[in-house]
């Protein structure tokens, strides 16, 4: 694997855009990768969970991934979703990836449904896109696949494979987790991102986390955060980011489902909030007002 400058900072998780009829919208979508780049994002993941990828055809994943890594154009790394129960098909998707330019890849161990990997296969899974790509991959501990992952099984299953070179905590208390693998005698991680909507960005820094991956929302705010924490200003970056850390609580917890759309339309970035379908029984206008009127207390700017 080529050289590669290690991850640091802000990787907002690009939200896809669509039309009213569900069509991915090209234009508002380099509107907003423009606006990430522009408000210092330090790197974009595409096809995640909050990509809404799990509601998007493969060939329309590989085509906006390619979109995203041709208008990115280098400024900042790219990392690639390959989610697939299939060893085979997150292979296949994570050599596209990286034949498309991705900086890395991400994935969450295998499972569908109520069918859960053992560890053994999950070692088998990523051993597969681990001799598939070249580039560093960046495995997702997710609540979402219901799977334990054990912080001893984690260092050495990165110790075997040449390119699992980052993890992304988000099960269970993601602090403890993420000083347990940095401390690890035997680690060789080239970092740990947190999760869970950024909330804790601060202690997240705290406890030795290369960086985050938020929505991507409010990339400013993440960022002059970050700049703070980075620069040894712990008291001031909480104090500064704690209005936008509610609003990242709220976003999480009470209108998670991209309902953050509404800020990014209001802000002018994108054309429609639009969801692929069944859109959450949520999605009414009072509770895009409410969404709205945390984002204003927290002191988001709104134009």
């Amino acid at each position: 694997m080529a050289e590669q400058k290690p991850f640091r900072g802000i990787f907002p998780i690009l939200g896809t855009c669509f039309h009213e009829d569900e069509r991915i919208d090209y234009e508002s979508q380099e509107h907003l990768i423009e606006y990430l780049v522009q408000k210092g994002a330090h790197g974009l993941v595409t096809g995640a969970n909050a990509s809404e990828g799990h509601l998007m055809l493969d060939e329309e994943k590989k085509d906006l991934s390619a979109f995203v890594i041709k208008k990115v154009a280098g400024r900042i790394p790219v990392v690639v979703t390959v989610n697939h129960p299939s060893s085979y098909c997150a292979a296949t998707l994570a050599r596209a990836a990286e034949d498309a330019g991705a900086d890395a890849v991400m994935c969450m161990p295998p499972f569908f449904g109520r069918w859960r990997s053992g560890l053994g296969e999950i070692e088998a899974y990523f051993t597969a896109i681990d001799k598939a790509v070249g580039i560093p991959i960046i495995l997702q501990d997710h609540q979402l696949s219901d799977i334990s992952l054990p912080v001893d099984f984690l260092i050495t299953l990165a110790s075997k494979l040449e390119n699992l070179k980052y993890i992304k905590l988000e099960s269970g208390n993601i602090i403890q987790k993420a000083r347990k693998l940095l401390s690890h005698p035997n680690n060789q991680l080239a970092g740990v991102f947190g999760g869970n909507s950024g909330v804790f960005l601060p202690e997240e820094h705290e406890a030795g986390c290369c960086g985050t991956m938020p929505a991507c929302y409010m990339p400013a705010e993440f960022n002059r955060a970050w700049q703070l924490l980075e620069e040894g200003k712990q008291r001031e970056a909480v104090s500064y980011f704690t209005p936008f850390s509610r609003l990242a609580a709220y976003e999480k917890d009470v209108a998670n489902r991209c309902l953050w759309k509404e800020i990014l339309v209001k802000k002018g970035v994108i054309s429609s909030a639009k969801v692929r379908g069944p859109e959450p029984a949520f999605f009414e206008p009072w509770y895009q007002e409410q969404l709205l009127q945390v984002a204003r207390d927290a002191g988001l700017p709104m134009d």
